[in-house]
């Protein structure tokens, strides 16, 4: 195993063993916008991007929110059994968490003319999605960063090397969910139910800064 892959944290590892295909996530998300822009002929092409976006950001806030327990999937997504037997089944839920967002700012950027299949723009998403991530956990401590500041902080990180940059991000998202699942060992039952509104709320924010990001530059 060589040293650059070494130096990833353990959930940028899980995180790749169970993210869906690039091409995959463009064809559909290309597929859907071609269906929004033949339903509403005449109108802008922004208005209906954003359109898009919203179906977009809304059907993967839903499969975060119905995800669960990474152990119920382990049959239904590629690599989650790998996950669960080599990083364990708490790497595993975050793993799971942030497929979803990862794959659904692909499907942003997709939409905003981005060709995910390159290494860079696949790279770029992530950090988007890891940024919008601790973003809001910095949000739900009552330092909540605005569109502009984000934008500005992501773009920050991506003039440099993005690979040590998605390395550094997603350490840092790796602590903040582990940070959460400590602070959340509550009753069966309970936990269930915040699990599944705390993953729709963080896919609907990171959806929300994603799309931010995309517009301005669309």
């Amino acid at each position: 195993m060589s040293p650059v892959y070494d130096d990833k944290p353990v959930l940028l590892k899980a995180i790749e063993l169970v993210l869906a295909e690039p091409g995959d996530i463009q064809r559909e998300a290309q597929t859907l916008l071609s269906a929004y822009q033949i339903a509403n002929h005449g109108r802008h092409p922004a208005q209906v991007r954003d359109m898009a976006a919203a179906k977009i950001i809304s059907n993967y806030s839903y499969y975060a929110a119905f995800a669960g327990g990474a152990s119920a999937l382990t049959g239904v997504i590629p690599g989650l059994g790998t996950v669960i037997a080599t990083f364990g089944g708490a790497t595993a839920d975050t793993a799971l968490s942030m497929k979803y967002q990862i794959e659904m700012t692909m499907a942003l950027a997709a939409i905003h003319g981005h060709n995910i299949l390159l290494e860079e723009e696949k790279r770029m998403c992530m950090i988007i999605a890891g940024m919008g991530a601790i973003s809001e956990s910095a949000k739900s401590a009552g330092k909540s960063m605005g569109s502009k500041a984000f934008i500005r902080l992501t773009r920050e990180f991506l003039k440099g090397a993005t690979l040590q940059a998605v390395k550094e991000i997603f350490k840092k998202v790796g602590i903040i969910f582990t940070r959460k699942a400590l602070e959340k060992a509550i009753p069966f039952g309970v936990g269930v139910l915040i699990s599944f509104a705390t993953n729709k709320g963080l896919t609907l924010y990171v959806g929300s800064k994603a799309h931010d990001f995309f517009a301005v530059d669309a």
